[in-house]
Parts: structure tokens; sequence; C-alpha cells
């Protein structure tokens, strides 16, 4: 390719036209995408299982109904094992929540009162009132949304194609999964001869970034959920089963435990126990794993593999998150591996080759 040929071409002007006309339906489309997105996210991370099937002579096909069926056959025992101690846990908290109310408004009280605002009975009349009003705000919320949902065609419509989207989701892994091997030679055929090796190299290089990461992370989040729910337990923390899993799942990105899971773990913790003893221990439950994962789990696990600073992914996360909501967070780290790569074969071409013609 002529190194002096003008940066800017129709043809590249119309690859970005095209490219952000892609941006556009994906954000619009956004909803009708989850299950796509959900099915790729699970045949990507369950294909060495596949591979492995199929070295021993096993069709493609059927090794992704063995990978769906165990993971369905899992998925029921977890529940049948995890259902009743969830439902007692729940049970529990709610019925220690007004007692819950009365610390938050006695806390609330005490720090009133040293301000002076007005008297005792005044002020525990209007935090009491409003306190309750807040919490019963949600429960409202939850049974009014409900009603709406199931008064109108539109909210029975809405039902209707979650539950087909979620139906969906076996079926689109099976034709991911069956066909993964398929994907990138297609997506080949359809790039300029003249660019065909370059890409096909950094496809695999993507391929590299995505399946370390999501692999690595996905084994990184069963330890710390394990880890974090055995913590928990020991701690007496309410609800610990199910805030052990949901502080694993969030570890599988760089300090969003901390954003998302410490705060509500602390507060729970703070309100059962009132003293410093649990809340210290919360803490160093905290401090250890996070400690324990930034030196121990993820370079043992994922190496140097990724090559993405903590700080990008949770830029990336945060980004996401804000432009697709929850897709934009599933869609965020292998997003920013693309601009990676993107961004090693701009380096490898504008600035590498030009020092060797230097």
């Amino acid at each position: 390719m002529d190194k002096n040929s003008p940066f800017m071409t129709w043809k590249r002007l119309w690859l970005v036209i095209i490219f952000c006309f892609s941006l556009w339906v994906i954000f619009s489309a956004r909803s009708a995408l989850t299950p796509i997105i959900f099915s790729f996210i699970f045949a990507y991370a369950t294909q060495p299982i596949v591979e492995f099937l199929h070295d021993r002579k096993i069709p493609r096909g059927f090794g992704i109904l063995i990978v769906l069926f165990i993971f369905a056959f899992s998925l029921v025992l977890l529940f049948v094992g995890l259902a009743p101690q969830v439902q007692n846990q729940i049970e529990s908290f709610s019925s220690n929540i007004p007692k819950y109310i009365k610390i938050l408004e006695l806390w609330i009280l005490k720090f009133l009162m040293k301000l002076k605002i007005s008297s005792q009975a005044e002020l525990q009349k209007f935090i009491s009132d409003n306190l309750n009003l807040i919490v019963s705000v949600p429960f409202k919320t939850l049974q009014a949304s409900g009603n709406f949902l199931l008064s109108t065609t539109k909210g029975i419509f809405s039902i209707a194609m979650s539950i087909l989207y979620i139906g969906l989701i076996p079926v689109i892994v099976f034709y991911i999964g069956r066909d993964m091997k398929g994907i990138s030679p297609i997506c080949l055929q359809y790039v300029h001869p003249d660019y065909r090796k370059e890409v096909e190299k950094r496809f695999f290089r993507l391929d590299e970034l995505l399946s370390a990461f999501i692999k690595g992370q996905l084994i990184v989040g069963i330890i710390l959920s394990v880890l974090y729910m055995s913590g928990f337990y020991f701690m007496d923390v309410p609800l610990w089963l199910l805030l052990g899993i949901l502080t694993g799942l969030a570890s599988m990105f760089p300090y969003v435990e901390w954003i998302i899971a410490f705060p509500l773990v602390v507060l729970l913790t703070i309100l059962q126990h009132q003293d410093w003893t649990h809340f210290f221990g919360v803490l160093l439950i905290f401090g250890v794993l996070s400690s324990l994962t930034g030196m121990f789990l993820v370079p043992k696990i994922l190496g140097e593999k990724i090559g993405l600073h903590p700080i990008v992914i949770l830029t990336a996360i945060l980004v996401g998150g804000e432009l697709l909501g929850f897709i934009g967070i599933l869609l965020a780290v292998p997003l920013a591996a693309t601009a990676k790569v993107g961004l090693e074969a701009v380096y490898d071409y504008y600035i590498i080759s030009n020092d060797k013609n230097s």
C-alpha cells in the first residue's frame, strides 16, 4: 500500500459512516440485542469445552447441547439447594426492617438534636413520619408498576417480550456455539485481500484479549463469591448469601465491589449489630480479598495478557453504563479491548513503519 496516500479517502469515509451508523443501531436497539449479547458471551466463554468435546469426535452441535444441559442442571441444583436458605434470610431480614427503621430514627434524632433545630418531640414525629414514607416508597412503586404492567396492553406485551427474550437465549447460544469457528472466516471474506492478513492478525489478538479476560474474570468471580459468602457468614452479615454472590460478581470488574456492594454491606451490618467490631470485620474482609485479587488471583489467572489498566476498565464500565445501561456494562471491556487492538495497529503502521523508513 502507498504510504504517501491521503489518510482520509472516500472508502475510509464510508467505513467511518457505516461504523457510526452501526453504533447508532446498537444504541437504539440495545434492548433487543440483550439476548444476543448474553448468548454470545456464554457461547464464547464455553467454547473451550465445546472444542474439548469436538476433539473427542463429538459434533459441535451436540457438544453445545451438552454444555447447555450441564448449565441448566447446575442452575436447578443451585436453586434447589440455595432457595430455602435465601428464603429464610429474606424473611428474617423483612422481620427486622421495623427494628432497622427505629435504629435509623435514633441516629438521625441524635444528629438533629445536636443542631438544636427544634424540640425532641417535634423532631421525632417529623423523622418517624418521613422515614416511614421513604421506606414505603419502593414497595408502593413496585406494586403500582406491577398493577400498571398487568393492566395495560403495552405492559403485557413487554412481559411477553421479556419471556421470549429469555427463551431465545438457549437457541441463540446453540447456533453461535455451533458456528463459532466459522464466524471469523466469514468476516474476513469481506475484507480486501491486501488488508486480510493484517485484519486476521488483529482478530486473533482481540480474541486473545477477550478470551483471557472473560474466562479469567469468570473464574475470579466464582472464587471471590465463595470467599465473600464465607466471610459474610462468619461476620453474621444480613443476607450474607445474596450479598456474597453480588459482591463476588461485582469483583469481576476492578473496584466495582467497593462502589456497589461495600456501602450496602456496611449499612446492613451496622444496623444489625451496632458496634465497631463487625464494621471493622467487614472492612477487613473487603480489604484482604481485594488485595488477594490484585496480588494473587488476577496475576495467576489472567497474567499480563489483558494489558488494560484498571482505571481504563473502570472508565469504560462507567461510560458504557451511562450510554447503554446494563448492556453498556457488558460491552465495556470488549469495546475497550477492541480500541486497544486498534491503537496497536495504528502504532505499528504509522509509528514503527515510519521509524523504519526514516
